[in-house]
């Protein structure tokens, strides 16, 4: 009996034990998943958040760099000669946003001319600017990023941002915000987030369904981000703490412990209970108690082999854009595997043709399909044909880094990348009904000047406007043609004007054609000249509109500068112009064709009599016609009301008054109509945004110069 009684206790204490055993590692695999989950969920976003730092660092970089930002800048005022500058800026800013879906705005503030430039928000002064504060606090040389807000400027609702404002030089600043939702959307609703700067400064948080930030002592967290796998404590909160080994962020995710839930409360008791119901069996329950089976969660070479690729994508890039010693080079090569036969390189960049219609006209889900069609089918063309790596160097470029063989020279290696090239554009062409170019460095002969073929190119690639769609272009075919030299012929231009004055069509057509053709056969020749001439014609055209007295967006229903930039391709570019030219020139002919004689007798009127005291009324008695017929007409023929349309006639005949220094301001105003200085200076001002004497002396100051 007590053999079968004691038999009974075993089998009870076994399964007693087993039970225990098995609410243990409940336990234990309840608190793993849960700490897992933690860090999986911090990494993600903090992974995020520091590779969006890298990024907008990458950024700033450039711009402190963009030679046409900088020329922008250093303008001593804002003039309609500079539109294309304006446009080529906010062209560029709108690149940044687009290639990356957490900036939402960039601002560009041009100390020199005290306006700001934004890419939600137009141009306009900075005391006119929404969010000025941004700029008029800002007292860092190398820059630093301000933490959450609402942002005043843009059209749409305010969206919550964060923003790095850095300086450009001496002459300005830059202010790129990002939205900080879309920062924090890897983040888990259970848990809380955090984000601070340099200066231990919250840049922006979010609270979890147990977290509430604000409630935590925040000051309190380690001056050093923790590089434990363990979340530490804080407050009875569970903590993970990591900061930006380049930059400046850290990222702080917070939890409620997993010890505090109900079903974890509940295996504890159980737990205790057993544990008193097997106390003389405690030397074992201690032996199995010390033994853990939290299992050590080693993902360093796991997550290193995972992101393998992406690494070296990062490297060949690097080494294509000068970003390495030629030691680290050998040093980061080794260490990926990256293994080249030979140190002869030669750098190629494909660029999709036409590639602004291509993103308006394709769906974000089908470009990004057709995106990443195009990069594989070029990588893996390559990288079993060659010795090669390719990665997406720009938006719409990719580069291929390609080892030259030693025994082979560059005449034969062009030949044989030529023909990989041209089945490429041929695969390309038939199956995703696209065109690209494609531009060849010359060789080089050490890794180390890879930068250098990259450079080259992308100048070749960038030919393309010459060459036309679906073309190979060899550096070497080009280099000849670099130059720097901007002359133009003013003359030319004017003649041009004229002959569209005159509908003589043809006429301007073979000149601007010559001109052209006169350019592309020059032995120096540079593609910002060639696109220097189209923005000229068509600034002598908007030009040539307003001495006609028309409103020019009635005539061309578009921004003619940004869309002349829009095209790629000489043909298309010429084209455009001609049309805009023959536009123009239908509607001055249609004004000389008019038989409104009323309208050319009020206009006659207010021509000959602009300088004296008259209004419509005046005009009324003396014409007897009505004065709203008059303002009706005067509205329709010349695009603006009537006092505008006087003041425009009189601020242009101040403007020559103005040359002479021996006439007074006051005399000026009297001269040309204004029955007070004072309102000429307000009127004057409001044209120029300068004052008449300012006017005066910056024009005697040129034409002494």
């Amino acid at each position: 009996m007590k053999k079968w009684l004691l038999l009974l206790m075993i089998l009870v204490l076994i399964q007693t034990f087993a039970y225990e055993f098995y609410l243990i590692k409940a336990q234990v695999e309840a608190s793993e998943r849960s700490i897992e989950s933690f860090r999986s969920t911090h990494e993600s976003q903090a992974s995020l958040a520091f590779l969006l730092e890298d990024q907008i660092s990458s950024i700033y970089y450039r711009l402190t760099l963009d030679q046409t930002l900088g020329e922008w800048m250093q303008q001593r005022e804002p003039t309609i000669s500079n539109m294309y500058l304006l446009g080529l800026l906010q062209d560029n800013s709108l690149k940044i946003i687009s290639s990356n879906p957490l900036v939402v705005s960039v601002y560009i503030y041009g100390k020199t001319t005290d306006t700001v430039l934004s890419t939600n928000h137009e141009f306009t002064k900075l005391d006119q600017f929404p969010d000025k504060e941004i700029f008029t606090e800002f007292n860092e040389k190398n820059g630093h990023w301000v933490g959450k807000r609402l942002e005043k400027a843009g059209y749409g609702n305010a969206k919550s941002i964060i923003s790095f404002i850095g300086a450009i030089g001496n002459n300005g600043l830059v202010a790129i915000n990002i939205d900080e939702r879309k920062l924090l959307s890897q983040s888990a609703d259970l848990y809380g987030t955090l984000l601070v700067g340099k200066e231990r400064n919250i840049l922006t948080f979010q609270d979890g369904k147990e977290v509430k930030i604000p409630e935590l002592p925040v000051e309190r967290l380690p001056q050093k981000p923790t590089l434990l796998d363990q979340p530490f404590s804080l407050e009875g909160y569970k903590v993970f703490q990591t900061g930006h080994a380049s930059g400046e962020w850290e990222m702080i995710s917070i939890a409620t412990p997993i010890e505090s839930s109900p079903a974890w409360q509940y295996r504890k008791i159980m737990i205790v209970v057993l544990s008193l119901f097997l106390i003389v069996l405690a030397a074992l329950i201690y032996r199995y108690a010390k033994k853990s089976y939290f299992q050590p969660i080693e993902r360093l070479e796991h997550n290193y082999s995972r992101n393998l690729d992406d690494l070296k994508h990062n490297l060949v890039l690097n080494v294509l854009t000068g970003k390495l010693k030629e030691a680290d080079i050998r040093e980061k090569m080794t260490e990926m595997g990256v293994q080249f036969p030979s140190d002869r390189i030669m750098v190629i960049v494909f660029q999709i043709d036409d590639f602004y219609d291509y993103l308006l006209n394709m769906k974000q889900d089908d470009r990004f399909f057709m995106d990443k069609t195009i990069y594989n089918a070029i990588k893996w063309t390559f990288m079993t044909a060659y010795a090669s790596y390719a990665v997406k160097a720009e938006l719409e470029k990719i580069a291929i880094l390609l080892s030259i063989p030693s025994d082979m020279d560059e005449a034969g290696m062009l030949h044989k990348v030529e023909g990989t090239i041209r089945y490429l554009q041929n695969e390309i062409r038939d199956n995703c009904n696209l065109t690209i170019c494609a531009g060849i460095s010359r060789l080089q002969e050490s890794l180390k000047d890879a930068h250098t073929g990259y450079y080259q190119a992308l100048q070749a690639v960038g030919f393309k406007t010459i060459y036309g769609k679906h073309s190979i272009i060899r550096y070497q075919d080009i280099s000849a043609k670099h130059s720097d030299e901007h002359v133009y012929l003013v003359t030319d231009i004017n003649k041009m004007c004229n002959l569209i004055k005159e509908d003589r069509l043809d006429e301007f057509e073979s000149l601007f054609r010559r001109m052209q053709n006169g350019m592309l056969n020059e032995e120096k020749f540079s593609l910002d000249r060639l696109n220097a001439l189209f923005s000229n014609v068509l600034y002598g055209i908007v030009k040539l509109t307003l001495e006609q007295r028309f409103d020019f967006a009635d005539i061309v229903k578009e921004d003619i500068f940004m869309k002349i930039y829009s095209y790629e391709f000489l043909q298309d570019k010429t084209e455009y112009v001609i049309h805009v030219a023959r536009t123009v020139s239908a509607a001055i002919q249609a004004r000389k064709n008019s038989n409104n004689k009323t309208v050319q007798l009020i206009l006659d009127y207010i021509h000959d009599h602009y300088d004296q005291s008259i209004s419509l009324t005046t005009i009324s008695d003396s014409l007897g016609i009505n004065s709203s017929y008059i303002s009706t007409l005067i509205k329709q023929e010349v695009g603006q009301g009537f006092v505008d349309y006087m003041n425009q006639l009189r601020i242009n005949k101040a403007q020559n008054l103005l040359q002479d220094p021996n006439l007074t301001i006051k005399h000026i105003s009297e001269i040309c109509g204004y029955e007070t200085v004072h309102s000429f200076i307000r009127n004057f001002k409001k044209v120029h945004l300068l004052t008449p004497s300012e006017y005066r002396n910056k024009s005697l100051s040129k034409r002494n110069v």
